[in-house]
């Protein structure tokens, strides 16, 4: 049988380049913008929420300080807004704060008293205002108890830049010296 020696007749091959072409890579960019467009917002507000928690969580973390140090140190231990990092300074607190040893009891540090801690200023778009008698500074004394300018007791108030409610912070200090943070419960400037 003479068939069997006959080669049976090769397919064509088509080979095709690896790759894309050029509409499909245009497909691909316009739903990877689509996705884009609606993803972007919300992880914008994700970054504006976790600045405010961040700031607001630093200065729980100062005033835990002040008062933890007064108790240590047996005496009175300062928390003021400052933007050289060590004098009291006027400006918000959101330009930054100190904390420090304050045996004279005059809110502001004096030759020989020692800053314990600095903090620079806040994220950019985030305001800490004051009321109450916390509005310059706050002390605490050997007891934990807190000493405030004009009252014993104020509030913080941190917000980021959109002014949204629901994401602001309070941060209440009361006459023993604990600091209590809630959400969504101060106005914001």
């Amino acid at each position: 049988m003479l068939g069997h020696c006959m080669s049976m007749p090769r397919m064509a091959r088509q080979h095709r380049a690896g790759g894309y072409t050029i509409i499909e890579l245009m497909l691909t960019l316009a739903v990877l913008g689509v996705i884009a467009s609606f993803a972007a917002p919300s992880f914008l507000n994700t970054i504006r929420i976790n600045r405010i928690v961040t700031d607001n969580n630093e200065f729980v973390t100062a005033l835990t300080l002040a008062r933890s140090e007064a108790i240590k140190r047996g005496g009175r231990v300062t928390l003021c807004r400052s933007s050289d990092q060590a004098t009291c300074t006027g400006g918000g607190w959101e330009t930054g704060w100190i904390v420090f040893t304050d045996p004279a009891n005059f809110g502001a540090v004096d030759p020989g008293e020692e800053v314990l801690r600095t903090w620079e200023a806040a994220s950019q778009g985030t305001t800490i205002r004051a009321d109450g008698g916390v509005t310059g500074w706050v002390s605490f004394v050997a007891s934990g108890e807190t000493r405030a300018a004009g009252a014993n007791i104020g509030t913080f108030r941190v917000c980021g830049s959109n002014a949204d409610i629901n994401q602001a912070r309070e941060i209440r200090v009361g006459l023993i010296g604990y600091a209590a943070t809630s959400k969504g419960t101060a106005a914001c400037p």
